[in-house]
């Protein structure tokens, strides 16, 4: 019998759960009758396709918020002619984000950052919502008195912020989106570019990284994050994908949601106290990851045969891996490299270039085998020495 705290934990769980729909299995016998979240889409025919390549490090998958057809970042370069104009311009630019306080955020900024500063563009303001879009919207207008030239955001909610957005470019700033375009702005017109990884081969990748680690058969569950997010959608149906054409020994048997990264524990909890025979976890991002690496332990689970994966190459789940626990595998996303593409993007915006309305950058499936050189890849640094001496043994 559950004590009273598992239980509790059990139903906190289940309420974002319930919250959701049980969508019929998936034209894939390893798809069980699990709920998916209410956004959910099943993967089209176009993404069962490309779910079939095994290396997608030249093949954009995802397409951008509208629909479009997506670019490779590396196309995007600026000519030492292009430069010299940018400098010329004097431009300045805001850097609105979601939230601050991860490596994935730390490493964005730095790319903005350093990439704006050899251009000569000097950022005028830089604000942090802390995951609250009514904290956005005032950072927002806030920005708009000090009518930057540019400014490069990732709207925490598409729909509620949009009218700031909206506010911001038809004072004449130019405007390129990490990850997801606010609603009723079109490229070109409204804004100059989205640019974010292409999230449904990083889902993909999960699903990789996890078949492998479990050797492609076991019962697994997936950690989602509950909230309509374009780019965490994408991961989850590109995972659904990947294991439906590639792993039919791998099979999903139950899926819950979380509404906030540092419920990871609680939602993992409610799930292996549903399900304690499972093999391994999709979950989500660095923190909510490291909560089902808790909940794993809590529950006497051992990492030589219960892993997890997750989106996100952050210190913590870098040093996790490197120490043989819970964490098998990252598909992470290249932030620092996210930044300069949204730079490099924003400044031929404002000297008149003309810019493909969604550039992809690849993500990249990291696990023990190639953790030193992915980090090196990731921060531009050797891997720290605690790290490296774990990954000895």
């Amino acid at each position: 019998m559950l004590s009273i705290k598992k239980r509790a934990l059990t139903l906190g769980a289940a309420l974002l759960v319930n919250a959701a729909v049980i969508m019929p299995a998936l034209a894939a016998d390893n798809i069980g009758d699990v709920r998916h979240p209410l956004w959910y889409e099943a993967p089209t025919e176009r993404t069962l396709e490309l779910a079939k390549i095994d290396d997608l490090s030249e093949t954009v998958v995802s397409q951008g918020p509208r629909g479009e057809d997506g670019v490779l970042y590396s196309t995007i370069q600026i000519t030492d002619e292009q430069a010299q104009k940018i400098r010329d311009g004097h431009f300045t630019a805001a850097i609105s984000m979601g939230w601050l306080g991860d490596d994935w955020a730390t490493q964005q900024l730095l790319g903005l950052k350093e990439t704006f500063e050899s251009l000569g563009i000097k950022v005028v303001a830089e604000t942090n919502a802390n995951w609250e879009d009514a904290r956005q919207i005032s950072d927002l207008d806030a920005i708009s008195v000090l009518k930057p030239d540019l400014l490069v955001s990732i709207p925490l909610n598409t729909a509620t912020t949009a009218s700031a957005y909206q506010k911001i470019a038809a004072a004449g700033t130019k405007i390129v989106f990490i990850d997801q375009a606010a609603d009723g702005m079109e490229p070109g017109k409204d804004y100059v570019s989205t640019i974010s990884s292409d999230n449904l081969a990083l889902g993909m990748y999960l699903a990789d990284l996890l078949a492998k680690s479990l050797d492609g058969k076991g019962d697994v569950a997936a950690m989602y994050y509950a909230n309509d997010f374009h780019v965490t959608n994408l991961r989850y149906i590109g995972f659904i994908a990947r294991l439906m054409v590639k792993y039919p020994d791998l099979h999903l048997v139950a899926a819950a949601g979380h509404d906030n990264p540092n419920r990871g524990q609680e939602v993992a909890q409610g799930l292996l106290a549903r399900y304690p025979d499972l093999d391994g976890i999709y979950a989500s991002w660095s923190i909510p990851a490291m909560g089902a690496a808790t909940a794993a332990q809590i529950a006497g689970k051992n990492p030589a045969d219960f892993k997890i994966v997750n989106e996100n190459f952050d210190q913590i789940v870098a040093a996790d891996m490197a120490a043989n626990g819970f964490i098998a595998g990252i598909s992470t996303q290249r932030p620092y490299t996210q930044g300069q593409t949204e730079a490099k993007a924003g400044a031929l915006g404002l000297i008149g270039e003309s810019l493909p309305a969604y550039i992809s950058v690849p993500p990249l499936a990291v696990d023990r085998g190639n953790l030193a050189a992915s980090y090196e890849t990731i921060y531009r640094t050797p891997l720290p020495a605690d790290m490296s001496n774990d990954l000895q043994n």
